[in-house]
């Protein structure tokens, strides 16, 4: 039986560059290399490297619930629960942007 890994993926230094849209299509591949590639909107070119954490991070969901009783009104609480422990960040920087021409630019 493999066991699960969760790797968080850091995008920051490649935000303050480019805008990213939260609905745009993407590839992620080589997680089992040292650089995988993420390819965004078929455009942008990302190329990782794995950062070993300092201690443990950990990933939270959230949902909320909604609670009543009687003689009250409806409350919603947001409840947080713990996903997943991680000890590796996959940190990407730009690596090639296609322009409108198909033509692509390497940075």
């Amino acid at each position: 039986m493999e066991e699960e890994e969760y790797v968080m993926i850091d995008l920051d230094d490649v935000s303050r560059h480019i805008d990213i849209p939260s609905d745009a299509p993407y590839t992620l591949s080589g997680l089992d290399t040292l650089n995988p590639v993420l390819t965004i909107d078929g455009k942008i070119k990302l190329v990782g490297e794995y950062i070993e954490t300092i201690g443990t991070c950990l990933a939270f969901s959230e949902k909320e619930e909604v609670s009543a009783s009687e003689n009250q009104m409806p409350q919603k609480k947001k409840i947080v629960e713990p996903v997943a422990k991680l000890h590796k960040i996959l940190k990407f920087r730009l690596a090639a942007l296609d322009n409108e021409d198909g033509e692509t630019n390497n940075l």
